[in-house]
């Protein structure tokens, strides 16, 4: 199981800065129901490396416009 702090590490941050703005972009995420799925134990926040892998891999694409169906 991976913090918050640990999976904004895996999405690029660097500086405590960044991790705290990637763990805010998270919690947006988590509110909309648009991020990957976690457990909540109490007040803690845990993903599964797999629910990470899985949601990085639904946001793969190969072309930059929408294509209108």
């Amino acid at each position: 199981m991976l913090t918050t702090q640990q999976v904004a590490r895996i999405l690029g941050a660097e500086t405590p800065g960044e991790v705290r703005t990637r763990q805010r972009y998270l919690a947006q995420l988590r509110f909309r129901g648009q991020g990957p799925r976690f457990v909540k134990h109490g007040r803690l926040i845990l993903y599964r490396e797999s629910a990470i892998e899985d949601w990085l891999k639904a946001g793969e694409t190969n072309c930059t416009r929408q294509v209108n169906q």
